[in-house]
């Protein structure tokens, strides 16, 4: 696998927060451990915790909170389910509404991008209707985001999702809001099902804000360590240089790392230096 970036991306890992049997503390060692710089939050939100704690033993690590990913589906805070493109009235006010305390608790924590589903599965034939649905949740997550830093990032999901399975129906919506509270973000595990890493990102292009990367065999959404599936990670890498993205390489893979430490080998740690441009 060749890898070779003359751009130097920060490195960040995933790590779960609040959920009854999980260890935070974990999770903070994994990311000390593979040299992470930047932290996505995986709230339990249905507990809703508190981001202060978190907040400040990130700080006293030297770590940075850059994102959090919000409701989606049944991880849900208030709402029944979060389906930002669901046409029914109801369903879409509760999920902004649930979105919008995403919005508040990721600026308590001091991070900077929430990164959005743009729904569930669905029907072609109804895509137009969840375009506009996902519009205007949007364009209202934006209005409440204004004036905080934070970027709502909406993510391309694996096949089935209408809009959303694939990143230029994102890339359209997105160019057509025309904020700066909105952007995009990258799944390559889901981009290498739905198409390929390296095309998904192309189609992102300067709306990229930031990444979830995992990898896998191509069929499944099984989360596993950049290394351990079929992705092209240099076809990849090339892609991020031809778009000039400079955020984090965030890995998405913090259960298979928490369960199987010693999938973190010096091939993996070196693999992950060369795709954030530390090595080459």
């Amino acid at each position: 696998m060749m890898i070779a970036t003359e751009i130097r991306r920060p490195l960040g890992t995933m790590i779960a927060f609040g959920f009854p049997r999980g260890d935070v503390e974990v999770d903070l060692a994994i990311a000390g451990r593979i040299g992470a710089e930047d932290l996505e939050i995986l709230p339990d939100w249905q507990a809703f915790p508190d981001p202060a704690p978190l907040r400040a033993r990130a700080l006293d690590l030297g770590l940075r909170i850059h994102s959090a990913h919000g409701c989606w589906g049944g991880r849900t805070i208030l709402a029944h389910r979060v389906d930002l493109g669901h046409p029914d009235p109801a369903t879409h006010a509760e999920s902004v509404d649930d979105l919008k305390r995403c919005v508040d608790w990721l600026g308590a924590a001091g991070g900077s991008c929430l990164v959005v589903h743009p729904g569930g599965l669905s029907d072609p034939a109804d895509s137009e209707a969840r375009r506009d649905a996902l519009a205007r949740g949007l364009i209202i997550l934006a209005d409440h985001a204004r004036g905080t830093g934070i970027t709502l990032c909406v993510e391309n999901m694996p096949p089935g999702v209408f809009p959303g399975s694939r990143m230029a129906d994102l890339r359209e919506v997105v160019d057509a809001i025309g904020r700066p509270e909105v952007a995009l973000a990258l799944d390559t595990g889901h981009a290498h099902i739905s198409g390929s890493a390296g095309s998904e990102t192309l189609a992102a292009g300067p709306r990229l804000r930031t990444t979830h990367v995992h990898d896998n065999d191509g069929r499944a959404d099984v989360h596993l360590p950049p290394g351990l599936g079929s992705i092209d990670w240099g076809g990849w890498v090339a892609a991020l240089d031809a778009i000039d993205y400079r955020g984090p390489i965030l890995l998405e893979c913090i259960k298979h790392l928490r369960d199987k430490p010693e999938s973190m080998t010096d091939e993996f740690l070196g693999r992950l230096r060369r795709l954030t441009g530390r090595e080459r």
